[in-house]
């Protein structure tokens, strides 16, 4: 299929009442200082009050875009015109003021010493009253739900907080329009319908980058489709997630994902003629109180338990506890997905086997037990990705990368080669022994990032988030990958759909202890974790069934999108 000539039209024909577009964006190029081409030629017009979600693969331009929209990144070749205007002088200061930007990772935004800092930054640079910035911080932090924690030091926050105070900074400036660079990634569900429900009421234009579909559907009306630094495609977000052969031949395909509508045995299978109006109604067991079901034995101390915690804590310096009453047994060749709330833990624990973090209790690893000088051995034994690659990756090329591990394991240079082959081969990135691992994809850089880890051959690999950011089509190829490996696997994730594929076994933590141990099948319809700490992770099935409603009735039509 040829790329949509027509998009620009498309955008004037959905918004035919509205003379002037909010952005218009001219012929647009835009290269990266090594003069590698980002975008090239875009035209597209945004109107107020739009709703778009940009999507495409990873490395598909679509952060580069949105950075020019607030004169972040200027233009190569081209023109970027907001209100009618470029983006310069004292129009680009005004439009900072009136485009929030929230980025992927909040650490990037967030930077003062309390969130009433952090918060009133925005009002204070617009020159406000100190009664006005007084409210506005108020008023931001109240809506994000963290008004309590005002005088709190941003890093001390959890991950998904630290999401919702990122936003604050930028509701304390009203701003017309709110742009989002994968606004969902790393949350559990709580959190998530908390940014669905907060955007859906967003009275400004907003634009929004995600390679979660459904989640997009849940807020969107336009679909931006960018492939190759190229506009591919400009229509609705309904026929978008309508038409999967468009979707599978653009590496959108996120069937897998409704998986979710799947019957486990709780109620929440697929109903014929179920209709999606954007609106979810309560869980069945919402604010009824439910007491916590003690979990299953944490198996026992036996020749194949490879990891063994038992009455176990950490402390962190503040005061606050991480964990505590921990116990735990892992076996070789386990499967694991720790799951739970954002701040349940789930980090601190696998710091503590990891041996980052030593805690209080009983840890052995192999039957030895593990305190200091055998804690600092632990890297030898266990490897861990972490849900970032640039935290972990810096060396100037592959090859390089996944050989510095086997270095300070003091393997001899033919060793190293060919640990270096045969990792980057089990990733399926043969031949990039001398790229630069910041100049790949998002996708290739998480395997490079897994190819370090396997060419030390650990024997147990932590994984944190290891599909957060992909494309469906890269969180495929990771699956895979991840399927094929024999080790031992401790897998940290919010996405019940990759838990259902990659683990035989979910450990469930709230407020620092584990509260349930048990096969994944049983977690799939364990319903009662709405009640214990507010984690519906069926609360996408309607969208979902909708969303295989209209491509079930856009299989039965000609197709929409053709040359």
């Amino acid at each position: 299929m040829e790329a949509d000539s027509q998009s620009g039209r498309r955008s004037k024909e959905l918004r035919a009442d509205q003379a002037d577009p909010l952005f218009e964006i001219r012929a647009l190029h835009y290269h990266y200082g090594d003069g590698a081409p980002a975008l090239k030629g875009i035209d597209l017009e945004i109107f107020p009050g739009d709703k778009v979600a940009l999507v495409g693969q990873n490395g598909a331009g679509k952060t580069t875009l949105i950075k020019h929209l607030n004169g972040l990144y200027r233009p190569t070749e081209g023109q970027v015109l907001y209100l009618g205007r470029e983006l310069e002088g004292d129009h680009l200061a005004r439009a900072r003021l009136e485009i929030g930007i929230l980025f992927q990772d909040p650490d990037d935004q967030l930077f003062c010493n309390t969130l009433d800092e952090d918060v009133g930054f925005g009002p204070r640079n617009q020159r406000l009253a100190r009664d006005e910035v007084e409210a506005r911080v108020h008023g931001a932090l109240s809506r994000v739900g963290l008004d309590h924690l005002r005088y709190k030091a941003p890093h001390h926050l959890s991950y998904g907080q630290k999401k919702r105070a990122a936003l604050a900074t930028l509701l304390s400036m009203t701003p017309k329009v709110l742009v989002l660079d994968e606004p969902s990634a790393n949350l559990d569900p709580k959190q998530e319908q908390f940014f669905i429900e907060m955007l859906r009421g967003f009275p400004g234009t907003l634009v929004c980058i995600s390679h979660d579909l459904p989640l997009l559907y849940e807020f969107c009306d336009r679909a931006v489709v960018l492939e190759d630094g190229r506009i591919h495609h400009d229509t609705t977000m309904q026929d978008l997630v309508s038409h999967r052969d468009y979707l599978r031949d653009h590496g959108l395909d996120f069937t897998f994902r409704l998986s979710c509508c799947q019957d486990y045995g709780n109620g929440h299978g697929h109903h014929e003629g179920h209709d999606h109006d954007h609106a979810h109604e309560p869980h069945p067991h919402a604010g009824t109180a439910v007491t916590p079901v003690s979990p299953l034995p944490a198996g026992r101390l036996d020749a194949d338990t490879v990891i063994w915690i038992d009455d176990y804590a950490y402390r962190y310096a503040d005061g606050t506890w991480g964990i505590r009453d921990v116990r735990l047994a892992i076996a070789e060749g386990d499967s694991i997905a720790i799951v739970g709330q954002n701040g349940a833990g789930k980090s601190t624990l696998v710091s503590c086997i990891a041996g980052i973090f030593e805690g209080r209790g009983t840890y052995l690893f192999d039957g030895k037990l593990i305190t200091g000088k055998a804690r600092k051995g632990l890297w030898r034994e266990i490897g861990i990705t972490f849900q970032d690659p640039a935290d972990q990756v810096f060396s100037p090329s592959c090859r390089e990368e996944v050989a510095f591990g086997p270095r300070q394991q003091g393997l001899s240079p033919s060793e190293i080669q060919a640990r270096v082959e045969e990792s980057l081969a089990r990733v399926r990135l043969s031949g990039f022994e001398d790229r630069v691992p910041h100049h790949l994809s998002a996708g290739e850089r998480k395997r490079v990032a897994l190819a370090s880890v396997l060419a030390m051959r650990p024997r147990v690999i932590i994984l944190d988030e290891p599909t957060a950011n992909l494309d469906p089509q890269s969180e495929l190829l990771l699956c895979e990958i991840l399927q094929e490996l024999d080790v031992t696997k401790i897998l940290i994730s919010h996405d019940i759909d990759i838990i259902a594929l990659l683990c035989d076994r979910s450990v469930v933590m709230h407020q620092g202890r584990i509260i349930r141990d048990y096969p994944t099948t049983e977690f799939m319809r364990d319903e009662h974790l709405v009640s214990i700490n507010g984690l519906d992770y069926t609360f996408k099935n309607a969208c979902c069934r909708e969303i295989q409603r209209l491509q079930r009735q856009a299989s039965a039509t000609l197709p929409l999108f053709h040359p």
